[in-house]
């Protein structure tokens, strides 16, 4: 024995329609669906994990009256501004370079990296990352002395 709905085979019928349900309508176009805001904060927490992905960054020391206080600290997250407008965000960027790298390369790559996952995470297009390296992150020389 084979169903039916209204002369047509549940074969013939949408997916849904054939699950008791009703078919999907069609997509409406972006504009009729409301608006999307991205927050600051979003862009600033997608930066920031994007910093800690390229090799070679890290967060920078703490500063006190500005004096960095201590070491860099890769297992933390870098200092990171965003401003949304829209569609577009600028983005700021303070962090660290471990030594001997090339501080332009890193910072180079640190651009490149916060722009792809920003865009691609938020939908937010980039305008801007500027990049302040604030310390270079020198390992302690273990067993040197002045003689």
């Amino acid at each position: 024995m084979t169903a039916t709905t209204g002369g047509r085979h549940l074969s013939d019928a949408p997916a849904d329609a054939a699950r008791g349900g009703r078919a999907s309508p069609e997509p409406r176009a972006p504009q009729e669906r409301g608006s999307l805001s991205i927050a600051d904060r979003v862009v600033v927490k997608v930066a920031s994990h994007a910093v800690a992905a390229v090799p070679h960054a890290a967060a920078a020391p703490r500063r006190v009256l500005g004096v960095a206080v201590g070491q860099a600290r890769p297992e933390d997250e870098a200092h990171v501004q965003a401003t949304v407008h829209g569609a577009t965000a600028t983005i700021d960027v303070a962090l660290a370079v471990a030594w001997p790298h090339p501080v332009g390369e890193v910072a180079e790559a640190v651009r490149r990296q916060v722009r792809q996952d920003v865009e691609r995470i938020t939908g937010v297009r980039v305008t801007r990352v500027d990049v302040e390296v604030t310390s270079l992150d020198v390992p302690d020389r273990a067993g040197s002395r002045v003689r």
